[in-house]
């Protein structure tokens, strides 16, 4: 007889867990869009306003921006009032962790038992742990997996739609504008379930399962218009700036495709996944509904188009996809005596070569090593709860900058108490307005749908001296910018590298970020131009 679950130590599956959790609580963000997240919503409760104007920066400021997520933002900002870092970590925490549980509970009803499941999480682990952060893009996935999963469970008849729809597209509709691919799920799935009643290319609904399907689903979509400008961010994708190359500066917009030789290369187990998936659509094509194929055919497009995608396409994929490669796996396991008395060849070799990985995979995440322990990654969610709500603890988190962040260099400004307008890269631009607020703005910030084209291309390509760079400079400086934040290292430490012998003393420096002020670059700026005519007459 089995040992009690509190009287088992954890074993390596649960330690996994635990290392998982625990690294991503107390790492720090991988991004800073935290900081104007927070920023907007501490707006949007003062002005009262769901959709506010700029006031960030000194480039766009008094625009009106489009910011489709003032729940999220407004959520994030009492989180910080109330629980500092230590808040904003268990949040994260909770975001990662449930789409998760989602597809665990998924897998679980479609009746993949424990190794389907887990090898499900392990390659979710691989493929997403360097994606994890602090994003409202997690609001969206978890809305797919619950509205892809009440509709499947619909359609197959398992159980009528929740009345619960409405409610999470309401929800969703204020906290992302991902929620139109919500939008364009419960509309195709209206259409098509209708259209197959006639075409029967599925197992067709009954008159009232359609009906419920409708009023419900209706109910749904009517809902995500309660929300501010709701035909405004239907058109968002559409914008130019959108689609703009220069947005590709921020790895979250570069397409899939081009990380598969990027270190961890775990970006191929997405791809074996969707090969494994298209070959079971060939397979159980007409089990599918066509819905479903649509939502994944979809997402494939988003993800490769850009990685910030990769999470919601991943994992769609497992909840959808899984259950019907354990059923191919469950059939080929029952004719294995039929296929074993056909001649060697190709498919045979390797049906016999499936069927031993999956007995060995069986073996393995089913002993005592890998089985599943519900209590200790539970234990350790209430533990990183209790630290989050000690204030003395949530206040002072450990590891709360990352590396590459400029904290030393703000830290100066702080207790020189400067003040003005700052042009740096978009990262430094988020972390002098967070730490400064109201005395200081930015020339453009992580913010990178938000701002026209040429202003990324500014703060992206002066720093390295590229494009064009003298007369975007020029132009930086005649926007009324007062300070320069400049990397000293790298490839976006050209232009301070190039300055740096023609400035007798910047304002500040370190081996991470120089400040100087206006005055001063345009100074070295006539000295170099002195010393090498010829090269800055060709530059200009």
């Amino acid at each position: 007889m089995a040992a009690p679950s509190w009287k088992q130590f954890p074993n390596a599956f649960s330690i996994l867990v635990i290392v998982l959790l625990c690294t991503n609580y107390f790492a720090p963000f991988g991004d800073l869009d935290f900081t104007w997240q927070i920023r907007t919503g501490r707006q949007i409760v003062e002005t009262r306003q769901l959709r506010t104007v700029e006031a960030f920066t000194y480039t766009i400021s008094g625009r009106q921006i489009p910011d489709f997520e003032w729940l999220y933002e407004v959520i994030l900002w009492a989180i910080w009032q109330t629980l500092g870092f230590g808040g904003l970590k268990l949040l994260k925490t909770i975001l990662i962790s449930a789409p998760l549980l989602l597809v665990s509970l998924r897998l679980k009803k479609e009746g993949v038992g424990w190794p389907g499941i887990a090898v499900s999480l392990l390659t979710a682990f691989f493929v997403l742990l360097p994606m994890w952060n602090l994003r409202p893009l997690y609001c969206t996935t978890i809305g797919l997996l619950l509205v892809s999963g009440w509709l499947h469970d619909h359609c197959t008849g398992r159980r009528s739609l929740t009345w619960l729809l409405p409610v999470v597209m309401l929800l969703w509709a204020n906290l992302h504008p991902g929620v139109i691919v919500g939008q364009g799920l419960l509309a195709g799935a209206i259409a098509w379930e209708w259209l197959n009643r006639y075409w029967k290319i599925n197992t067709p609904l009954g008159r009232e399962a359609c009906w419920r399907l409708t009023l419900v689903g209706g109910l749904g979509l009517a809902a995500t218009f309660a929300s501010p400008s709701p035909l405004d961010r239907l058109v968002l994708p559409f914008r130019p700036e959108v689609g703009h190359s220069i947005q590709r500066i921020f790895v979250e917009m570069q397409p899939l495709y081009t990380f598969i030789a990027r270190p961890p290369y775990t970006v191929t187990l997405a791809y074996i996944l969707a090969g494994l998936v298209a070959l079971s659509v060939c397979v159980r094509f007409r089990q599918y509904r066509m819905w479903e194929l649509a939502l994944l055919v979809g997402l494939t497009g988003l993800a490769n188009l850009a990685i910030r995608s990769l999470q919601d396409w991943l994992l769609v994929m497992l909840a959808l996809g899984v259950p019907h490669l354990a059923v191919l796996i469950n059939r080929l396991r029952e004719t294995r005596k039929q296929w074993k008395q056909l001649p060697a060849s190709i498919a045979t070799g390797l049906a016999r070569t499936v069927l031993k990985v999956d007995v060995s995979r069986r073996r393995m995440l089913n002993s005592r090593l890998f089985r599943f322990q519900p209590l200790w990654p539970g234990l350790t969610l209430v533990v990183l709860m209790a630290i989050s709500f000690i204030p003395a603890l949530a206040w002072h988190m450990p590891i709360q900058n990352a590396n590459e962040w400029p904290v030393a260099a703000v830290d100066w400004l702080e207790s020189q108490e400067l003040h003005g307008r700052f042009f740096g890269m978009p990262d430094y631009g988020s972390y002098v307005t967070w730490r400064l607020g109201d005395r200081a703005q930015c020339y453009v910030d992580t913010r990178g749908f938000f701002f026209p084209p040429e202003l990324l291309e500014d703060s992206f390509y002066v720093p390295q001296m590229g494009d064009d760079w003298r007369r975007r400079l020029d132009r930086v400086m005649a926007r009324g910018t007062d300070y320069l934040m400049l990397e000293t290292t790298g490839p976006r430490g050209e232009l301070w590298q190039a300055v740096r012998p023609h400035i007798e003393q910047p304002l500040y420096c370190d081996k991470q970020t120089a400040v100087v002020s206006t005055p001063q670059l345009k100074q070295a700026l006539q000295e170099m131009d002195r010393a090498v005519p010829d090269h800055f007459t060709a530059a200009k």
